[in-house]
């Protein structure tokens, strides 16, 4: 789930609300990621869940850097 640099570019015309609510539904799937770790004891899942919740995490960092360098503009 990993955002392209295209998607990156697309939300620098997104209205603030918009990209505002991406990141906490992201933010939203990273915790429902690490509920799941919590009752988990299957090695494979395990793995699977702590990728995917990594994945959404480089995602939530690309997009916060986008709304930090926006705030410098």
């Amino acid at each position: 789930m990993t955002l392209s640099n295209k998607m990156i570019e697309s939300f620098k015309n997104k209205p603030d609300q918009s990209m505002w609510n991406y990141i906490l539904a992201l933010q939203q799937l990273q915790n429902a990621l690490f509920e799941l770790e919590k009752d988990e004891s299957d090695h494979d899942v395990l793995q699977d869940l702590s990728t995917r919740a990594i994945e959404v995490g480089k995602d939530l960092e690309k997009l916060l850097e986008l709304v930090e360098n926006n705030l410098k503009e």
